[in-house]
């Protein structure tokens, strides 16, 4: 469902004032990164390492971790599917709503998919081979804590659960859950780079596991599927990891705002997040009506969330901006609540 996800402004012949669409970073990538990238253009002259080994020890390093816990992959979505075809037909469960690439990697590799409800995850009983769970969760940003992965872990030790924290760094409600590596056999970490640091052209992504999956992972994965400038973007990001990191503290803050915002509109009501992206419940079931209304009205460009499974068209889901686009989207909505 490739098509299906945020940032689709290509359909669109419109020069959009604001994109709410795309839970990435707002201030678009780091032009000290760009003048970095411009430099190494040169290098595609050559092939890529076959599994990118030098970011692989820049990220082991960066996590305390072993060279052999580390595989990087071209943006998350290649780890969904490169984790899927090792449990080709097997059973797997997926909390929603969700992502939907991760059921996407499971159709493709045959697998008998039963679905949960992400909120619901320290209730269920999981006798599937996999699990999927995103944390915090996209689209609603509801978050597990560590303590309660562990808990999860400890309870079902035959399931391999995939932690998703592709939006880890977005929150200041959870932390990593990377420290429980030492100890279960039984977690993948899926990390991704494009969000935090405004990459997602360059597809750049790793995993986290023990030795004996990453093994099993490698021998599976396509060689040269990371090219060598989304290569030497990771390079330079962990070379520079503090200074390149954004200000979060003030996204958050432009987040708990906009809610507050749209929540006091009469047609619309927040489910709150911790994150800086959120979904928004419509009094009626026209999200796409709303979308394109924006998109064509106010050239405002936000995330018809009616296709992730189990919602519906009375769902959109809100990624803030800076205070003065957050104020664009507030006043059309305003809009749209008096003349429809």
């Amino acid at each position: 469902m490739i098509y299906g996800h945020g940032d689709d402004g290509y359909k669109y012949e419109i020069e959009f004032e604001a994109n709410f669409s795309s839970n990435v970073w707002f201030e678009r990538t780091s032009i000290r990164l760009i003048n970095y990238l411009k430099e190494q253009l040169p290098s595609i002259a050559n092939y890529p390492t076959p599994n990118a080994d030098e970011l692989a020890k820049k990220i082991a390093l960066h996590h305390g971790l072993g060279n052999d816990a580390i595989l990087i992959t071209n943006g998350a979505t290649e780890a969904f599917y490169t984790i899927a075809s090792l449990f080709y037909a097997k059973k797997v469960a997926i909390g929603i709503p969700t992502f939907s690439e991760y059921n996407d990697a499971c159709v493709k590799n045959k697998m008998d998919i039963t679905f949960f409800q992400r909120t619901d995850v320290l209730l269920t009983s999981f006798e599937e081979d996999l699990v999927f769970i995103c944390n915090p969760n996209n689209p609603d940003g509801f978050s597990n804590t560590v303590l309660e992965i562990e808990q999860v872990l400890k309870k079902f030790p035959n399931t391999i659960f995939i932690i998703d924290e592709a939006y880890i760094d977005f929150t200041f409600q959870i932390t990593s859950c990377i420290s429980l590596l030492r100890d279960f056999d039984n977690l993948i970490i899926v990390k991704s780079l494009t969000k935090l640091f405004s990459i997602p052209g360059l597809r750049l992504g790793y995993i986290l596991c023990n030795p004996e999956v990453k093994h099993k992972l490698q021998q599976s994965k396509m060689p040269w599927s990371v090219n060598t400038m989304a290569i030497e973007a990771g390079k330079y990001i962990f070379d520079n990891y503090a200074e390149m990191c954004p200000d979060m503290a003030m996204l958050l803050a432009y987040s708990e705002s906009l809610q507050r915002q749209i929540n006091m509109l009469d047609s619309f009501s927040v489910i709150p997040s911790k994150t800086n992206y959120f979904l928004v419940k419509l009094k009626n079931p026209d999200a796409t009506q709303l979308k394109d209304y924006l998109a064509h009205t106010h050239k405002l460009l936000i995330r018809d969330a009616s296709n992730f499974k189990g919602l519906n068209a009375n769902y959109i889901r809100i990624a803030s901006q800076d205070p003065k686009k957050n104020e664009l989207l507030v006043n059309a909505l305003k809009e749209w609540s008096i003349h429809y």
